[in-house]
């Protein structure tokens, strides 16, 4: 227990709880306190509230597009960093698409695909698939050359010399992708919702504020926050017990 209070960032805590007493003071008709946002969230947790059904679409699609789009960037970014000959005819098509505003292009993707789930997730997988692409490609052509001339000397072939010598080096970058796409997802997706799709928690924001709820929109607004701080510490747990010796490498590479 005591070791748990230790890693408390209590300062932290502090500085949080002093925002939201000076919100709590400051707050108005437009400005629904910390108080109002609270009752919103309990009258939204009713039957009649939609809540649950609108969280967890948001997660199943942020999830799904995640899953593509890093794992195609990852694939493409050891590509990139590996192949010369792929550097050489994609590394231009890659700056332009990436430099597309993705928000832009929802009017597109829903008059293409629809209102349905899989412009949702077109969009999630899109906007994921360049943090992860530029980081991994960065990271392994970061790898020093002393590591590759180990794998001379040990006499590995192509495929051990990635897994036993590219990926451990490369894993901090991989899991800096890893994180900036799961939090590119999660954005684009509650904006696609807010911009035309039927569901999720961007659609309901965008519903309670049409219905005069201040107080029940920021419960969403909020919300957005939340998920991003538990995915991310999902996903850093979730690499941490998956690939334990490229987490171990990581942490004290950033150290």
């Amino acid at each position: 227990m005591a070791d748990l209070l230790k890693r408390v960032n209590w300062p932290g805590i502090a500085v949080i709880a002093g925002l939201l007493v000076v919100w709590q003071l400051i707050g108005s008709s437009t400005l629904p306190t910390p108080v109002d946002i609270w009752h919103g969230f309990l009258d939204l947790l009713g039957p009649d509230g939609g809540l649950g059904e609108a969280l967890l679409h948001t997660i199943q699609m942020v999830l799904m597009a995640w899953v593509i789009g890093a794992g195609a960037g990852l694939i493409l970014g050891l590509l990139i960093a590996l192949n010369p000959t792929v550097a050489s005819w994609g590394y231009a098509t890659v700056d332009m698409l990436r430099s597309l505003p993705v928000v832009a292009l929802i009017p597109i993707a829903i008059l293409v695909w629809g209102t349905g789930e899989l412009t949702e997730v077109i969009l999630g997988a899109y906007a994921a698939l360049w943090p992860m692409l530029i980081n991994t490609a960065g990271g392994v052509r970061g790898v020093t050359p002393r590591l590759r001339d180990v794998a001379r000397t040990l006499q590995l072939g192509r495929t051990a010399t990635l897994f036993k010598i590219v990926l451990p080096a490369t894993g901090s970058s991989i899991l800096i992708g890893a994180r900036l796409s799961l939090a590119t997802a999660l954005v684009v997706c509650v904006v696609s919702e807010m911009l035309g799709l039927q569901s999720g928690v961007g659609n309901q924001l965008v519903l309670e504020q049409s219905g005069m709820q201040p107080a029940r929109m920021w419960v969403y607004v909020l919300l957005v926050g939340v998920l991003g701080l538990i995915i991310n510490a999902g996903l850093i747990r979730a690499f941490r017990l998956l690939f334990p010796g490229i987490a171990l490498v990581s942490e004290r590479s950033s150290k």
